[in-house]
């Protein structure tokens, strides 16, 4: 695994958009160690179909984790086929829908067997035909009574399953907003019920086929909480996801988790701290996070100790916060014309952020100025709940757990 040598090297390896996987598990520091070990040991011990669900702060490094999940812990796969489904590789960011990850859902799980994505590809299809047949019937038996005004025809069914094709570009109509995904949607929104048991009769026949029995299947669901507007998905829809018949570890916002929603679920909450409620520095966390920046160094001393120790700080224990200071600051210094980069190219980079975020913060200003102060929310109302979804989904505030949930500000805003 190539590490970095020089600025310009950091600049590209250093990249926050971008979460770890197995071509770059060598940049990996389990700073989760004791997570990931409770989430292995419950599905080593479970004889039934575990769902569990991960509250956490975007960025806090959750994504990493479960991606490299089967990876870190050989064993589990010796009891488990895992399928993993990142959101944010297949969803719109800005638009989804319970029939959205329901058919990706069923679809991970089928995608590397060409028969059984024959089968379900034809299972869609029947539906298609069968709703459309069942619409032609009511619009012929109706037509007469419902006439509008001006005597046109108003069947009242807008659905359009005519021009439905499905194929080998089956994810991509999950990124566009397009006629078929509209229409795959309306299909699978009308046939809810019908297309959930299906889709569990494709799932235990390939428990039985194709894993002899003798495994289970887990599904890693993450990132949906990144996508704009998928709160429903946690709150009106969660037991619709339930029904699929198979384990599940699935990430959530970490504004819900104290909704009435999850009240009764199996919910892990995961953050990284440097530091307790009441202040008090934790010096071994500071230096596990200096030991991610290391790790993907081939001369550690590109980058100053004092350098370091300033990013790790201003991170507030985000790793997404982190590996993007790393490189903003790496950015400062080719600007610099240095080689290696400083404290002072690091404030610089914190300077700039920090102007980023100054909109962001003035239009709840109160709001974060309360949570600094007790490190908490005033409540749980809807209102308050708005503005906890904004702060935390904003990253101008961080999310912890110590036995109790608590927040503080985002560092880099905290002097303003």
């Amino acid at each position: 695994m190539k590490k970095a040598n020089t600025i310009k090297e950091i600049y590209n390896i250093f990249d926050p958009q971008q979460y770890l996987n197995s071509t770059t598990k060598d940049y990996y520091v389990n700073v989760y160690q004791d997570f990931t070990d409770d989430l292995s040991s419950r599905l080593e011990l479970s004889d039934t179909q575990e769902t569990i669900f991960v509250a956490g702060q975007s960025g806090n490094g959750k994504s990493s984790a479960l991606q490299l999940f089967a990876t870190r812990y050989p064993d589990l796969s010796e009891l488990y086929d895992i399928k993993v489904l990142n959101a944010r590789d297949i969803f719109d960011r800005s638009n989804i829908d319970i029939a959205d990850v329901l058919l990706m859902m069923a679809f991970t799980i089928i995608e590397d067997n060409e028969s059984f994505k024959e089968e379900f590809f034809s299972l869609l299809e029947d539906m298609r035909k069968q709703k459309l047949k069942e619409l032609e019937t009511i619009k012929e038996n109706t037509t007469l009574d419902l006439k509008s005004e001006n005597g046109s025809i108003n069947s009242g069914f807008g659905i359009n399953l005519g021009i439905l094709k499905i194929g080998a570009d089956f994810k991509d109509l999950f990124k566009v907003d397009n006629q078929d995904k509209t229409t795959i949607r309306e299909l699978v929104t009308l046939e809810k019920k019908d297309f959930i048991q299906k889709v569990n009769e494709i799932i235990r026949k390939y428990t039985s086929d194709i894993l002899k029995d003798k495994k289970r299947l887990l599904l890693i669901i993450d990132d949906i909480e990144k996508i704009r507007d998928s709160d429903g998905i946690f709150t009106q829809e969660i037991n619709t996801i339930l029904q699929i018949e198979c384990s599940k570890i699935i990430t959530m916002p970490i504004h819900l988790k104290r909704g009435k929603t999850f009240a009764g679920y199996d919910t892990k909450e995961i953050s990284f701290k440097l530091k307790t409620k009441d202040g008090t520095t934790i010096e071994k966390n500071i230096d596990l996070l200096k030991e991610i920046i290391n790790a993907r160094l081939g001369s550690i001393d590109i980058i100053d100790e004092d350098a370091k120790k300033e990013i790790v700080l201003k991170s507030g224990g985000n790793l997404r916060q982190l590996i993007k200071l790393v490189k903003e600051s790496a950015l400062v210094s080719h600007k610099n014309k240095v080689s290696i980069t400083s404290l002072y190219d690091v404030e610089q980079a914190l300077f700039t952020l920090k102007r980023d975020y100054s909109s962001a913060t003035t239009e709840i200003k109160e709001f974060l100025d309360y949570i600094k102060e007790h490190k908490n929310p005033e409540n749980y109302e809807n209102d308050t709940l708005e503005k906890l979804k904004v702060a935390t989904n904003e990253s101008l505030i961080f999310a912890y757990f110590n036995g109790e949930i608590w927040y503080d500000l985002n560092p880099i805003i905290s002097d303003n």
